[in-house]
């Protein structure tokens, strides 16, 4: 049982996660779209992944570091890019950190408005990415 010296943690699980990642691949299949999807934990370690048949090499880590930013900051990464603009010096270092992503296609898994995790898409328009994340992540939210 966890005392005051020890948080508990909670994690997207990995049916969820491998579910999120098959409606993703399903959605996109649809319109004959290949892309890249990535569920990470809360601190960002990949769950499930899947780069489909003829989607982009690069769009696998862009699809990581999608997720991973969201469950980092508990927020769309489409709000990461509107920080960039608003608050240049925290743009610059976060630039300098490396392994993060600013613009659409991430979306942060809430539970009780807590991050478990995030989901990122990436190798189609970033209107489809952002979407398509949305969506699944908005379900398990629900």
């Amino acid at each position: 049982m966890a005392g005051k010296d020890v948080v508990e943690a909670y994690d997207v699980s990995s049916e969820a996660a491998r579910a999120m990642v098959a409606a993703v691949v399903a959605k996109a299949g649809e319109l004959g779209r290949a892309v890249s999807v990535a569920v990470v934990d809360s601190a960002g370690t990949l769950v499930a992944f899947e780069r489909m048949d003829g989607a982009l090499r690069f769009s696998a880590s862009l699809a990581s570091e999608k997720a991973r930013t969201s469950a980092a900051f508990g927020r769309p990464t489409a709000a990461m890019e509107e920080l960039m603009t608003d608050r240049p010096g925290f743009a610059a270092s976060f630039v300098h950190e490396g392994g993060w992503y600013l613009g659409r296609g991430g979306h942060p898994l809430l539970r009780d408005g807590r991050p478990v995790g995030g989901i990122g898409v990436s190798g189609d328009s970033a209107e489809h990415e952002d979407h398509w994340a949305r969506e699944v992540a908005e379900a398990f939210n629900a």
